[in-house]
């Protein structure tokens, strides 16, 4: 039997793909520190470029919405004044949630703080009270357990000659927290200025690129490398948007939930189960630990309460309302999106779960393309032969 040129290309790509697809199995450890090399060198320019992707949804949002009417006035100054005040306030209402969430959330944890400081005596005494108590069941005295002298000068003495002898290691950890924090700040700082760059000239970016790709690959690659470089763009855009609703949805459900049932702190606690679920998989966790510290000193038995609560809350989200809220923004069934989340994560953690939807959605996509390209051209043989 001949083979046709395209059936021979493309069984040679396969070929390639799982050859190139074995080596890298075989050799995974040199695959991570070649990646983490090239995350090193160029770790600001790629969160940078992943800033200005996600201020690039509010951003679209002020220059479609609120300044459209600037690009159609006459005056040159005024027409150019649409770009920079859309970063402004893209700018300002991503850094004034998060410090709105700052000013609202530490005060009320530093309260807690106290309360607990202050209550801390009355609890020590309540649970050797307890202790007593169960020990007098089995006629057990407690007198040495609880009046056991402690010699104060001479564990100072030790904790100081401890910390004397360990004094280098704890200036050079003390020196080496401190660098990498001053390091990631300054980091943080360069990368949103790249963002911003970026945001200021992402027409001539997006242009630029374009002109690298159709110069240096075949005409065929580079239009489908084009078309899903777009694709890729307007879906993780959908489902940042999602994303957002999502958590949003959960917050208001949190806070009517919280009113109905008289937990305390709704409003704080609300919100940080909103913005936490934003991180998938591990931010719900961290939402209920914050949210059950906050209530556990008013009384543990609503702290236990709101755990149950939330997590029925979560499950009654993740089951139903984030498939239908991100799957409709990014075009997914609510079954593919529930499994993206669950696949991602398995494979690759939070990173998996945060991108298995966007990647699914583009998958999807590609195939619905294919098949409907391959249902012009008349279907497959088993297609025709099953008409």
């Amino acid at each position: 039997m001949k083979l046709d040129k395209k059936t021979v290309r493309t069984i040679l790509l396969i070929i390639t793909f799982a050859v190139a697809l074995f080596t890298a199995a075989q050799n995974l450890g040199a695959l991570y520190l070649a990646v983490r090399s090239v995350w090193n060198v160029f770790s600001v320019v790629i969160t940078g470029l992943a800033i200005a992707f996600v201020l690039n949804v509010p951003l679209k949002l002020f220059e479609e919405r609120a300044f459209y009417g600037l690009s159609e006035d006459r005056r040159p100054l005024v027409r150019r004044l649409r770009r920079p005040l859309s970063i402004v306030c893209a700018l300002l209402i991503t850094l004034g949630v998060i410090v709105i969430l700052f000013l609202v959330l530490l005060p009320r944890l530093m309260e807690t703080l106290v309360v607990v400081a202050d209550s801390l005596p009355g609890y020590v005494e309540r649970l050797i009270g307890w202790i007593e108590a169960q020990l007098a069941r089995f006629n057990l005295q407690s007198g040495d357990l609880f009046n056991i002298e402690i010699d104060w000068a001479s564990a100072i003495d030790s904790f100081l000659d401890g910390i004397i002898d360990r004094f280098d290691d704890i200036i050079g950890t003390a020196t080496n927290v401190g660098t990498s924090v001053v390091g990631a700040l300054v980091n943080s700082l360069f990368s949103l200025i790249i963002a911003i760059y970026v945001l200021a000239e992402k027409e001539r970016v997006c242009a630029f690129a374009r002109r690298v790709i159709t110069n240096f690959l075949p005409q065929r690659a580079s239009g489908s490398l084009v078309r899903i470089a777009n694709m890729a763009s307007e879906t993780f855009a959908n489902f940042i948007a999602g994303q957002l609703m999502d958590s949003l949805i959960l917050g208001v459900l949190c806070y009517i939930g919280m009113r109905i049932f008289q937990f305390p702190y709704p409003e704080v606690i609300s919100v940080v189960i909103g913005v936490t679920s934003l991180v998938p998989l591990v931010g719900s966790f961290i939402g209920e630990l914050i949210g059950a510290f906050l209530i556990l000193i008013t009384s543990p038995l609503k702290a236990l309460l709101f755990l149950v609560f939330i997590l029925c809350l979560q499950q009654l989200e993740g089951s139903f309302i984030y498939p239908r809220v991100v799957g409709k923004s990014v075009g997914l069934p609510g079954v593919a999106v529930f499994s993206a989340v669950l696949v991602g994560g398995n494979i690759a953690g939070v990173t998996g779960a945060l991108l298995g939807v966007p990647i699914c959605a583009m998958l999807y996509s590609l195939l619905l393309e294919a098949l409907d390209e391959r249902e012009l051209r008349g279907g497959s043989p088993w297609a025709r032969r099953g008409s």
